[in-house]
This record gives structure tokens, C-alpha cells and sequence, in this order.
């Protein structure tokens, strides 16, 4: 497990800071203004939102809809500036597997996807000091919600249920390790910003301060998955995560300077 994981959060890190250009050309921006940290709130609010609106419909047939269709309008989006028009039919070819044919292969191969666009669209469209201050209020909101109020935990539950994207799954026998689309894609988003924002010096075509967070992110999601495996049960994954990619940031920027 711990490999598999590791290896998935190295691959999308580096999958989403070589898609930039990509993006970049397909104008594939969400905000206009990337150095407003109004921003960063306003993406908390769609999370709650989300999530508040998942919670409330978790126990109806309606969720397993809507979760199918924002998967391929997500996948749309985040295939247009590789396929164009052809990401509409390989987005519906893809969700109509994961409906039909559900298989942790699949549902990983999606969740990469997604993982991977979605960090680099929001990576080009925050500039570092407002992702920072996104990182942080999500870390703090994550362990609220799985160690307070425990919502996140239903959360996870309800998308497992009807095989959802959203999270990594590895089997494990009779039972399945899993980490959350938002581990993964929350500390990309921090690198791909340093690598679009920042001028530093590079390594194969990397920005150090895009690989000193992607590295700093990676030492905090191996201090969870030994916690995990040491002592069980469910953990919220962005307080480790996040602060290792912040301070991996935080790091370079001191070296540098």
C-alpha cells in the first residue's frame, strides 16, 4: 500500500506540472485573477457546498446520478487540451466503465484524470501565496471534519459505495486501503503553482520550489500512511500532506532567497 500511494502522489505531482502548457493553450484558466486570495475562499466554499449537498443526498438513488455526471463533466474538461472534441466521447466511454464495469483499475486510471487536471487548472490559476493560504484552510478544515464532526468519514463512505472517483482505492484482501482525490491533488496544486509563477533555477525542466513541495508533500503523506498502518482507522490526510508541502515550499524559497 504504502508504495502503491506514494508512487500514484510522485505521478500525479509530476504528471500535473508537465500538463501546464497543455493547459495553458486550451486557456483551461478558472480565475482571472490568480493573485487574489479571495479565490482560495471562494474554492473552500464549493468544497463545503459539495459536500454538505453529498451528506444530505447520500441515502437517495440521486447521488449515484450526479456523482456519474459531474464525473464525465469533469473528465470532459480535463481531457479537452489533450483529445479537443474526441475527450467527449473517450469522457463518456470512461464513465459509462465505471458504471458498468467498476474495478479499482478503472476507478484509479479516473481518479488520476481528475486528480491530475484538476490540480493543474487550479495550479495555473493561483498564484503561491494564495494556494498557500488554500492549503492551510483545508487542512484545518479536514482534520475538523474527520476527527470532530466526522461528516468527511460519511463522506468517503457514501462515494465508496457506488464506486466514485474520488478517491484511490488499493484491495487488500477483503478489504481496501483508500486515500481521498483531495490528498493527492491539494499539494499539486501548490507545486504547479510554484512552477508557473515562481522564476527559480531548474532540474529536468522543474522549478526547485515546485520539487522541493512536491518532495516536502511526499514526506508528510509517508508520515500518515505509517501512522495508518501503525495504528488503523480513518485519518485526515491533508493536515500531514499540506504541511509538508507547504514547508517543502517554504524551504526553497528560503535557500533561494
Amino acid at each position: 500500500m504504502r508504495l502503491i500511494f506514494a508512487a500514484i502522489f510522485l505521478l500525479v505531482n509530476f504528471f500535473s506540472i508537465f500538463s501546464i502548457k497543455p493547459y495553458e493553450s486550451a486557456g483551461m484558466v478558472v480565475f482571472e485573477n490568480p493573485e487574489e486570495v479571495s479565490n482560495s475562499l471562494l474554492y473552500f466554499l464549493l468544497i463545503l457546498i459539495f459536500t454538505a449537498f453529498v451528506l444530505i443526498i447520500a441515502r437517495t438513488r440521486l447521488l449515484s446520478a450526479i456523482i456519474y455526471i459531474l464525473t464525465f463533466i469533469a473528465m470532459f474538461y480535463v481531457l479537452i487540451p489533450f483529445f479537443e472534441l474526441f475527450s467527449f466521447f473517450i469522457s463518456a466511454i470512461i464513465t459509462i466503465l465505471i458504471i458498468k464495469k467498476p474495478n479499482w483499475i478503472i476507478l484509479n486510471l479516473s481518479a488520476f484524470l481528475l486528480s491530475s487536471g484538476i490540480a493543474t487548472m487550479f495550479g495555473i490559476s493561483l498564484s503561491p501565496i494564495p494556494a498557500v493560504f488554500l492549503l492551510v484552510i483545508l487542512a484545518i478544515y479536514d482534520a475538523i471534519s474527520v476527527y470532530k464532526t466526522k461528516h468527511m468519514i460519511n463522506l468517503a463512505e457514501s462515494v465508496s459505495k457506488i464506486n466514485a472517483p474520488m478517491l484511490f482505492v488499493i484491495p487488500k484482501g477483503n478489504e481496501k486501503a483508500m486515500i481521498g482525490v483531495g490528498d493527492i491533488v491539494m499539494p499539486a496544486i501548490l507545486a504547479v503553482s510554484a512552477q508557473k509563477f515562481l522564476l527559480a533555477p531548474e532540474i529536468f525542466s522543474i522549478k526547485f520550489p515546485a520539487l522541493f513541495t512536491i518532495f516536502g508533500g511526499f514526506f508528510g503523506l509517508l508520515i500518515l500512511i505509517y501512522i495508518v498502518e501503525k495504528k488503523g482507522g480513518a485519518h485526515a490526510g491533508l493536515p500531514f500532506i499540506n504541511s509538508g508541502a507547504i514547508a517543502g515550499f517554504a524551504i526553497s524559497n528560503l535557500i533561494l532567497n
